[in-house]
């Protein structure tokens, strides 16, 4: 037998650093580029950043960097230099979208989106090549990367192909620092929405890209629609129980007796022990048996058995207003019941999460198209819905593209009939469409029924607002041409023109047929119209606008004929209310714990929540990105206070996003 002698080579030194030069050269780049292009997205988009965010930035691009190094060092110089290229590409590819997709809706792309890119990019190709065209700079700026690396591409992969265990072990040295940089946010536990806060627990992306950046809010994000999101169980049950307590208390001390509520016969703890086996089914169970439920009131059923005309306005505000250029919506909104601090906040996917929240009580989840994702689920608080099952015929209609943001789907779900361009409107073929020749050709289709309650979204206010880009800007231009304002700030309000004339021929038309006084009209926004920049949006204030609450400010119409004189409420509220205040003025059945709206007649305390958890309530505001509040009345807030409504912000969230995700109304109804 022979024995063939074992060599073992031991690396020198030299040897022994040069495998991880190899590696860390293309990771060193990956690093540069990834910190380069996040810094340039905060730049761009916030104009600015903080040093806590520069600093957790720079250690959470280290991961993505490390590993992308071990894939091109690892590759050896017949694969590597490509790669280095594609996924230099790719990141530049993602980085750019991202930030001229903010700079355009203020609000950031999602994964999700991507899967209905087709749709998207058939509707507003055209407009999406405007935008890349005129957004050239930051395209510039994070193409310079994948010049970088093509150009010295050789120098900085390898010639040699490492052995397979090095590129393993650079990729255990990522997981090592990830887990490092989420040991230091764990321990950022300072102020009411903190670091660790934002990153384990909220849902709120501005935030994340601010404090940790775009490809670690991109992670959240997945994280988030795999797994939703966790509820703060730690805050709430005192709150909630110091708030019930004191109200019923007044309440019974004024009335003598505890007032009727808007609850539903829904036995909780029964509903704990059969789904004893889902844990995330019995913490929802627990939490809804909790909420107070808001109490009926001298409005409840007020409007009952009236038709009823919901309008969502694509970027109405309240600042285009004026008596002379558009007096049917100006006479509306200083009707009626009136509410003085009323916000439309901007969520992630636009028009369809304005809608959402507008129709639904419930705030959207990050990530996905919750109206899309709606359309399997049961949903009894539809007012489609609701509304047939009292013998009124219920219709929806866009003047838009039918399948949009797969409303086909949603809007039948919520119990319409519903018509779009493409099923059953026929409309003239100008971008966007006109909402007077829409309202002319619809409200004869139901304007002779008995009793007919009709939701519609307009379209005719769509950005882009320029003569040659919106078709209705240009119509109206005329009449706002020596307006003292900015072009894209006239050919806005020459837009909504379209809006004052559709509401002018469905008051007429209603009247004409003698079913005026028995409807009542209710108008807003799906959101303010972000298609103006800052500065532009600022000259129909007459101030620069503060960005961060004032930017929302907007009016609420809610009309009716046998209302004599305007009703006005203070109480700060937002679309998120419209639905069950309107549930509550029509006297419908619903349940006030298993929504996050509230009625803004009802006694509950006032709270205006947007996207990045700052918050209004009625005693003080809370911005999310300094973590403080201020009280109206320049006094110190009880820190209590604002952490309660901090959870309670939390909570709305989270609970909306499980309520979609588990089909939670057909849990609870057992509807079929």
């Amino acid at each position: 037998m022979t024995f063939r002698p074992v060599r073992i080579h031991i690396p020198s030194r030299g040897e022994f650093w040069n495998r991880w030069r190899r590696l860390a050269g293309p990771s060193l780049f990956f690093l540069a580029v990834i910190y380069y292009e996040e810094l340039f997205l905060k730049l761009y988009c916030f104009h600015g950043a903080s040093l806590p965010g520069l600093l957790l930035t720079l250690l959470f691009s280290a991961p993505p960097a490390l590993v992308l190094g071990a894939l091109c060092g690892g590759a050896g110089r017949r694969w590597g230099p490509g790669l280095l290229v594609g996924l230099t590409a790719l990141i530049s590819l993602w980085m750019g979208s991202q930030t001229v997709y903010y700079h355009l809706f203020k609000t950031f792309l999602t994964l999700f989106s991507l899967t209905k890119m087709a749709m998207v990019a058939g509707a507003f190709g055209d407009m999406a090549v405007g935008e890349i065209l005129l957004n050239w700079f930051p395209i510039l700026m994070m193409a310079v990367p994948v010049v970088l690396a093509f150009l010295f591409r050789n120098r900085i992969c390898s010639d040699q192909l490492l052995q397979r265990r090095m590129p393993l072990k650079w990729v255990g040295l990522a997981a090592a620092v990830q887990l490092i940089a989420m040991g230091i946010v764990l321990c950022c536990g300072s102020g009411v929405l903190s670091l660790r806060y934002i990153y384990y627990q909220a849902a709120a992306p501005v935030l994340e890209v601010q404090n940790f950046g775009m490809l670690t809010q991109t992670q959240l994000e997945v994280r988030r629609v795999l797994f939703g999101i966790q509820p703060d169980d730690q805050v709430l049950p005192k709150q909630e129980l110091r708030r019930t307590g004191r109200i019923l208390e007044s309440q019974t001390a004024m009335e003598g007796a505890e007032p009727e509520v808007h609850a539903m016969d829904i036995d909780f703890e029964a509903l704990k022990e059969r789904d004893a086996d889902v844990p995330e089914l019995v913490d929802m169970h627990d939490y809804f048996s909790k909420v107070k439920p808001t109490a009926k009131n001298e409005w409840t059923g007020r409007f009952q058995g009236k038709n009823l005309i919901w309008i969502v306005a694509e970027a109405f505000s309240g600042q285009m207003l004026d008596p002379e250029r558009t007096p049917t919506l100006w006479k509306l909104s200083h009707e009626g019941i009136i509410c003085d601090n009323f916000y439309t906040p901007l969520w992630g996917v636009s028009t369809s999460d304005g809608e959402y929240v507008t129709t639904t009580g419930l705030i959207p989840k990050p990530g996905v198209w919750s109206y899309s994702e709606s359309s399997d689920n049961d949903m009894p608080f539809g007012f489609g819905n609701q509304f047939q099952k009292l013998g009124y015929r219920t219709l929806a209609y866009h003047d838009y593209l039918y399948t949009y943001y797969d409303r086909n789907l949603s809007h039948p779900n919520m119990g319409y009939e519903y018509y779009g361009i493409g099923n059953g409107l026929e409309l003239e073929q100008v971008q966007p469409p006109s909402d007077r020749e829409m309202m002319e050709k619809i409200v004869p289709q139901f304007v002779n029924e008995d009793q007919f309650m009709v939701y519609i979204l307009t379209v005719s206010g769509h950005l882009n607002y320029t003569r040659e880009e919106n078709a209705q800007a240009d119509r109206h231009y005329d009449e706002v041409a020596d307006l003292p304002y900015s072009e894209p700030v006239k050919c806005y309000l020459a837009s909504q023109l379209e809006l004052e004339l559709a509401m002018e021929s469905l008051m007429d038309q209603l009247a004409a047929a003698g079913k005026l006084d028995d409807t009542v009209i209710v108008l807003s926004a799906d959101h303010y119209p972000y298609g103006l920049t800052d500065e532009e949006y600022s000259e129909l204030f007459g101030h620069p606008v503060d960005p961060v609450f004032e930017i929302y400010e907007n009016s609420l119409i809610l009309w009716s004929a046998d209302l004599e004189e305007p009703v006005h409420v203070d109480k700060y509220c937002s679309s998120l209310d419209v639905m069950p205040t309107l549930a509550n003025l029509f006297g419908l059945e619903y349940d006030s714990r298993l929504m996050a709206g509230r009625d803004i007649l009802s006694d509950e305390p006032g709270l205006v929540i947007f996207s990045n958890y700052s918050f209004l309530t009625d005693q003080g505001a809370y911005d999310s990105t300094t973590d403080a509040f201020t009280m109206f009345d320049g006094s110190e807030p009880d820190p209590d206070y604002v952490a309660e409504r901090v959870a309670e912000v939390q909570n709305r969230v989270a609970y909306s996003a499980s309520i979609l995700d588990w089909d939670y109304y057909r849990v609870v109804f057992g509807s079929e």
